[in-house]
């Protein structure tokens, strides 16, 4: 899991940078018969922020989405300074994953790059899951990126015991707050920071455009991701861009790769209609290779199905 790669970030004027955490540490790096998440570590996104910092910006903005990761952010901070001990007295080496979060015993911030105070640092992140429980990070997505239920019931119990440990370290506990599981990536250095901000990706990218006017005139909405389930229903991108279309009225349909039973919830939270792109079953190879005429044609279908309830709404307006 600790195979060297080029991970790229995007500097903009004012001494921005953003930085995607997909890039380094990403689900879709590893091939999936490859995949343990016990072994993920955020290591790389600690060197790309510190690749950002070389370069003279002191604005960070980093996306945390797509990561193939559910070490606490210990890898992160490993690399940004921070050291870990363990129970035995040794030092953690690096790159700290997942499977060491059960056995440190101490943390030392004392190293962390003295730049990060002088900087402002925003994660951008849509999901709202805690840290730690049956709808925490490791329950909700450790499965998706290689854990079976051993490794799972094992990162649960060392982030529960690393959550402890961060309560002492920082004098509050994070773990019960909305987005401390997806957030969890920043670990210790996280909350650290003088200037820094947690915001979600939907409400920064909403922020860039006029909401008010987009939903103006539409009569309908398209929203999609690859897997529609109750993973969705935490504050989603598909979800958010739903409740904002809810509000002006405007009706939203969903499409995607695939869903389960689960995603009917999402009907509760202002999906009014999903589809699925595939035609037939097939495999997921062949639904991702095939996916642009596939998507095409969906939406095809999605638009004549709805325009021909519009024609008859009208055709009745008429005629009464």
């Amino acid at each position: 899991m600790a195979s060297p790669l080029q991970a790229d970030f995007l500097i903009l004027p004012g001494e921005r940078a953003i930085i995607e955490m997909a890039q380094s540490c990403g689900l879709e790096l590893t091939p999936p018969a490859q995949r343990d998440v016990r072994q993920a570590s955020s290591y790389g996104l600690g060197e790309q922020v510190k690749a950002a910092l070389d370069a003279g910006c002191r604005h960070l903005i980093i996306g945390l989405g797509g990561s193939a990761t559910n070490d606490g952010g210990i890898g992160f901070a490993q690399a940004l300074g921070a050291r870990f001990w363990r129970k035995d007295g040794t030092l953690l080496p690096a790159p700290a994953a997942g499977q060491d979060l059960a056995h440190i015993q101490r943390i030392d911030l004392s190293g962390l790059d003295p730049r990060l105070q002088q900087s402002e640092i925003q994660a951008s992140c849509d999901v709202t899951n805690p840290l730690l429980g049956e709808h925490g990070a490791t329950w909700v997505y450790g499965a998706q990126k290689g854990a079976d239920e051993a490794a799972l019931c094992e990162l649960e119990a060392g982030m529960a015991h690393y959550s402890q440990l961060l309560t002492q370290t920082l004098g509050f506990d994070v773990s019960g707050r909305p987005g401390a599981g997806p957030r969890a990536v920043w670990g210790c250095a996280y909350r650290l920071y003088r200037r820094h901000a947690a915001s979600r990706a939907l409400t920064w990218c909403w922020s860039c455009l006029t909401p008010t006017t987009i939903f103006a005139m539409p009569a309908l909405t398209i929203v999609g991701e690859g897997w529609l389930d109750r993973q969705s229903a935490f504050g989603k991108a598909p979800v958010g861009v739903a409740g904002k279309a809810a509000r002006h009225g405007v009706p939203v349909v969903a499409l995607c790769g695939g869903r389960d039973e689960s995603s009917r919830q999402l009907y509760q939270h202002h999906i009014d209609a999903m589809w699925s792109i595939c035609q037939r079953p097939m495999a997921l190879a062949e639904s991702m290779n095939t996916c642009e005429p596939l998507l095409a044609d969906a939406a095809e279908n999605v638009l004549r199905t709805f325009l021909s309830g519009w024609r008859g709404e009208a055709h009745k307006r008429i005629t009464v």
